[in-house]
This record gives structure tokens, C-alpha cells and sequence, in this order.
């Protein structure tokens, strides 16, 4: 086996020149990208590098030692807390992402209801089927079973009836998205929460995309849906500093409405034989460097220059929406509620046209079908690429010229999915052959990639993407 730890130290000057060549393929922040970058401008990625770079030392697992996490945890959470109209007494903790926080939402909800409701047995939570995949990875984790709700085919917003028509005894949460990932929608948080009231059970809002946004459109005129604390009934909510906060990941909060609930957040442990152990978060030693970055971002912006981010964003969105709904050939899934949509092809294959713009240097999403939403290209805006909308809208409709119809994926790629589907085992290499891809890199074109995923069941998705990336880091 060939050495792969170092021998000896390499000088400086040919890490970082090995660093650089490594993320020459990196996704670039150049303006063209319309998801996962959340980019406030090369000013504020600067300011954020030295502080991320200051705050590299700090050690968030005993704020006694490190006084300084407390600090800026303290800063950070009460500016959130305010933001979203927390009432006295609300608390919160920073985590390390938006999935954390939510993980944390849920195991709240399964000790406070073990500690006041210990009759429930099976805890169960209300989960919109537009709820990002995070929570499913905690129903997995602290064994809250999902109870799917339903979500209108037309708005994409949870179907508040049929929540209430599942909402059993031993449901413990209910979860509304401020908005959901996919389409942007925010979902009826004023009905979900007064379910919540009236079954006297926790209330969770993801606002990990809308919570630095929305507080902002609504700031700058715009007509938001009542989503935060100041709706009765939310009983916390998360929101990610790494995305609409500009901040580098991963850095997220996770609010409660009292200390009470939050107790139910910790986890505390003094049976053994080294120190106390107490954890806000599932990370025991944890970095402070994106807190303090999210921290001088915060005050580095200010409320004026978020809002004039958010008003940036907002006006660019409508621009896009705009031209999409002037445009043949595609449409709109649903008008968004903040700067992140969907749209679909009607007469041609949207995998094929999501290849033309990544051709022509756009970087969008392109996303399965599942339950009432079809498959779609997904993007999201940030301040940094609002001033490519109109350039986009036009290289969109040339795209759009003799865009090929729907194809089938092929056969011998769906012969192999069908023994992943009864349960036989698939060797990955062969598998990531068929489907072009070699050294974990994907082909030019990905459409065949994208239409048999898309073809697949969701539980056959989800092992295609298991052996992919085990491929990826193997």
C-alpha cells in the first residue's frame, strides 16, 4: 500500500498552491450560480474570512474556559430573537447548521413530551411533504415517527385540513416551513400553530432559508404571511446565519419560546469519570470561528443593509417570475413567497433544458418529482446574482428553441435499477459506469443521469445515492 501520510512537512507556499488547484472545479462565485451560494459581495466575504480566522481558537464547549463564545452566541441569538419577535423570555443556541437545528427541534419535542406526556409511547410528528429531508434524518434519529400531510397541488402549501384530520394523541409536533425549500412558499403557520394550541403540542418553523429574508421584505413593504413568534402557538423556529445571514457554513440558531423548552434541547451527562458534560447542541467540542463570522456580517450590514440585500433579491425574483410566465414551453410550479422558485417545462424535457443553461455557464437545480410536485429546476437568488436575472431570462427562452421532448432513461441503466429495487445487491462501480460516471466526476451532460433518478421509487433514489457517494469517497 502506497504511504499516504506525510513523511515530511511541505513549505507553505506549496499547500496553498495545491489548496487552489483543488477547488479549481469548485462551484465559483461568479454571479452565474442559482443555488447553494449565498453570497452578500466580495466586502463581506473578506470581513468574514478574518473573522472566521480569529475566532479558529475558540472552543465552544465550555464557555467558562472560552468566555468569548458566550459572547458572540449571546449577540448573535438575541439580534435572531428580535428579529423574529420573540416574546420575553425566549432563548435560543447557535448550532452548526440548519439541520442540527431542526434535529434539535425535534428531540425537544420527544423530551418535553417524555417529560409532561410520559403516556406517549410512540411520539409522532405532522410533517408537510414539501419539509426539508433534515427532518426525516431526525424522525430516523430520535425515532419521532413522520405522519405525512398533504400539501395543495396548486399553492404547495400544507393542507391544514388534512393535518388536523391526522392529528392524533401521541402527535408531540407539528412543522411549518417559512418557506419551503423547493418552491418558496411559506406554509399556513397561523393554522398549523393554533392546531398546535388547541392539541397543546410543540409548534416547529423552519425558517433556515426565510429567517434572515423575510423579516427584511416584510421591512421593505412587502405583504409577508405571519410565520414568526408573534404568531401564538410557534414554539421555536430555525434559522440559518450560513445562508441569508451571509455567513460562512455552518452556522444556524435554533429558537425557543422559554427556557423551559429549552431544558428539553440539552443534554447532560455525570456518570462517568471525566468532567460534567453539558451540551446545548449534538456537538460536544465545536467550532466558534462561522459564529463569529455570522457576528460581524451581522454588524457589519446592519438592519439597513440587509434590507436593501432583501429588496435587491426581491425585485430580481419578480423580474425572473416574470419572464418565466411570459415564456412558452415553461411555467411556473407556484408565484414565491421570498427569492427562491421553481419552474417546469410543458412541452419538453426539463433535464435536457437544465444541461443547455449549465452549457451556457448558469449553474440551477434540477429536481425530482415527488408526491404533487413535479420535476423542476430550482433556483435560488442572492445578492450577488440578482444582477444576472435579465441575462439568465434571455439565455432561458434560447434554450427553450427545439428543446427535445421527454426521453426515456436507458434500458440498460433501468435493468440495474430493477435489481436495486428487489433488493439485490449492485456493484457501485458498474453502476456509476452505466451512468457516466467515472473518478466521481459527472458527465458535460447529466439529463440520463437526472431522468432515471427521476424515474426511480423514492426508496430506490435513495440507494443510488448511497452508492454514490460511498464511490465518491472511496
Amino acid at each position: 500500500m502506497t504511504p499516504r501520510f506525510p513523511h515530511q512537512g511541505a513549505d507553505r507556499a506549496q499547500i496553498l498552491a495545491d489548496l487552489t488547484r483543488s477547488k479549481a472545479q469548485d462551484l465559483p462565485y461568479d454571479g452565474r450560480a442559482y443555488a447553494f451560494i449565498y453570497d452578500a459581495g466580495a466586502e463581506q466575504r473578506d470581513l468574514a474570512r478574518e473573522a472566521f480566522g480569529a475566532c479558529m481558537n475558540i472552543n465552544g464547549l465550555d464557555p467558562t474556559v472560552f468566555p468569548s463564545a458566550r459572547r458572540l452566541e449571546n449577540f448573535v441569538v438575541g439580534a435572531m430573537l428580535e428579529l423574529l419577535q420573540a416574546p420575553e423570555g425566549a432563548v435560543g443556541t447557535a448550532t452548526a447548521g440548519g439541520t442540527e437545528s431542526v434535529l434539535l427541534a425535534i428531540k425537544t419535542a420527544r423530551d418535553h413530551a417524555r417529560k409532561h406526556k410520559p403516556h406517549i409511547t410512540d411520539p409522532k410528528m405532522l410533517l408537510p411533504e414539501t419539509a426539508h429531508a433534515c427532518f426525516h434524518k431526525g424522525s430516523h434519529y430520535f425515532g419521532v415517527q413522520m405522519v405525512p400531510v398533504r400539501v395543495d397541488p396548486v399553492t404547495f402549501r400544507a393542507d391544514v385540513a388534512d393535518a388536523r384530520a391526522k392529528l392524533t394523541d401521541d402527535v408531540v409536533l407539528i412543522v411549518g416551513s417559512a418557506p419551503s425549500y423547493a418552491h418558496g412558499v411559506i406554509d399556513p403557520i397561523e393554522e398549523l400553530a393554533a392546531l398546535a394550541l388547541e392539541h397543546g403540542c410543540l409548534m416547529h418553523v423552519d425558517a433556515c432559508v426565510g429567517g434572515c429574508v423575510l423579516p427584511f421584505l416584510r421591512d421593505n413593504g412587502v405583504d409577508v404571511a405571519p410565520f414568526d413568534f408573534a404568531v401564538p402557538g410557534v414554539t421555536s423556529i430555525s434559522a440559518d446565519l450560513h445562508k441569508y445571514g451571509f455567513a460562512p457554513k455552518g452556522i444556524s440558531v435554533i429558537l425557543q419560546r422559554s427556557a423551559e423548552l429549552r431544558e428539553s434541547q440539552y443534554y447532560a451527562c455525570a456518570r462517568w469519570s471525566g468532567y460534567g458534560i453539558i451540551n446545548a447542541t449534538t456537538l460536544g467540542s465545536k467550532s466558534v470561528a462561522a459564529l463569529g463570522a455570522a457576528y460581524a456580517i451581522m454588524r457589519s450590514l446592519g438592519r439597513e443593509g440587509y434590507q436593501e440585500r432583501a429588496r435587491r433579491m426581491w425585485s430580481a425574483t419578480g423580474d425572473l417570475c416574470g419572464a418565466i410566465e411570459q415564456l412558452d414551453g415553461v411555467r411556473l410550479l407556484v408565484k414565491p413567497d421570498m427569492n427562491l422558485f421553481a419552474f417546469t417545462t410543458t412541452d419538453g424535457d426539463v433535464f435536457a433544458l437544465s444541461d443547455r443553461l449549465n452549457a451556457r455557464g448558469w449553474h440551477v437545480q434540477p429536481t425530482y418529482a415527488f408526491g404533487a410536485s413535479p420535476a423542476h429546476i430550482h433556483l435560488t437568488l442572492d445578492p450577488s446574482n440578482a444582477g444576472g436575472a435579465g441575462a439568465l431570462a434571455a439565455d432561458l427562452a434560447a434554450c427553450l428553441v427545439d428543446l427535445p421532448p421527454n426521453q426515456a432513461p436507458p434500458a440498460q441503466v433501468v435493468a440495474m435499477l430493477s435489481m436495486l429495487g428487489s433488493g439485490a445487491d449492485l456493484d457501485a462501480t458498474t453502476l456509476m459506469g452505466a451512468l457516466g460516471i467515472t473518478d466521481g466526476q459527472l458527465p458535460a451532460e447529466s439529463a440520463d443521469i437526472h431522468r432515471l433518478i427521476n424515474a426511480a421509487p423514492p426508496a430506490v433514489r435513495e440507494q443510488i445515492l448511497k452508492l454514490f457517494i460511498g464511490e465518491l469517497f472511496s
